[in-house]
């Protein structure tokens, strides 16, 4: 991405110039070229470390935004036990210069010419997780991947890590941090929604578990029970994850809306009655460009 990692202009001034000439229809440059509608431009994904063998089916990008400018990030999570069912997820659009904005910022930390992985963190940090910023733009597609992002102290020398590595560590823990608080720098015109907003999917990721044998609940809050919200039998839906007791599935369209509406009204010790059974449902909603499948989990 050779074009991108070129851009010598302030960042303040890029901004500006990117802005006005969207505002005023001046300029005959059309910015940095990127993919439109559903298809990604620009994502961060975490993963990695001790986690369960669920979190790979449930964990939730930080950071998507889309080619129609929509930037698609977690919302605040409530602290209260049970939670909803449904996870928190916001969405806002960006105009074409607030897209180019994002862009220019990715492109000034020079790091996104070629594929790239920084592992030497993993000498001086155990059990840490991977951060990986995907880029499609400007006609490549680029995967910088960085071991233990924002654990290194910055400033600080570490053995087994070069200073190019150290360097990168920083820009790429500043680059995220800028990405999830663009409300912080970018100016309302590069915004085409005036407030975030709920994001509700076309499609729904769901986690099903037999719950029959479960304990009674000793917390006092007593389980929901809800509806089976579909014609599908919870007993054969979607696939068997190798690594746990759940079966995964998407469901999408009248289907995915229905279990929207039931999961709104939901908890996490609600329990999905069929028949004579009842079911643990997690969900994870769907991103506009993933496939209405579950991901196939590494056995």
């Amino acid at each position: 991405m050779t074009r991108i990692a070129r851009s010598l202009l302030p960042p303040a001034l890029v901004l500006s110039l990117l802005l006005a000439a969207c505002s005023t229809g001046a300029g005959s440059s059309p910015g940095i070229e990127h993919p439109q509608g559903n298809a990604v431009v620009l994502r961060i994904e975490s993963g990695g470390g001790f986690v369960g063998p669920a979190f790979f089916l449930t964990n939730f990008p930080p950071f998507t935004l889309t080619g129609d400018g929509r930037v698609i990030v977690p919302g605040a999570q409530v602290d209260i036990f049970p939670g909803p069912a449904l996870p928190a997820v916001n969405v806002r659009r960006l105009t074409e210069a607030g897209i180019q904005a994002v862009l220019n910022e990715v492109a000034r930390t020079g790091l996104f010419g070629a594929s790239v992985e920084y592992r030497g963190a993993m000498n001086v940090v155990a059990d840490a997780g991977d951060t990986s910023f995907a880029l499609h733009a400007d006609g490549q597609n680029v995967k910088v991947t960085v071991y233990a992002l924002g654990v290194l102290q910055p400033g600080a020398n570490f053995p087994g890590i070069s200073a190019q590595e150290l360097a990168a560590h920083q820009a790429l823990s500043q680059l995220n941090d800028r990405l999830t608080t663009l409300d912080a720098w970018l100016p309302a015109s590069a915004w085409a929604d005036a407030s975030w907003k709920p994001y509700q999917p076309d499609a729904v990721r769901l986690l099903v578990r037999n719950a029959d044998a479960d304990p009674p609940d000793e917390t006092g809050l007593g389980n929901q029970l809800i509806d089976w919200p579909a014609a599908s039998d919870p007993a054969t839906f979607g696939d068997m994850n190798p690594l746990s007791e759940q079966r995964c599935g998407v469901v999408s369209a009248e289907q995915a809306q229905a279990w929207y509406a039931a999961l709104s009204g939901a908890n996490q010790l609600s329990r999905f009655v069929k028949g004579e059974h009842r079911y643990e449902v997690q969900v994870r909603l769907q991103l506009p460009d993933e496939p209405d499948e579950c991901p196939s989990v590494a056995t």
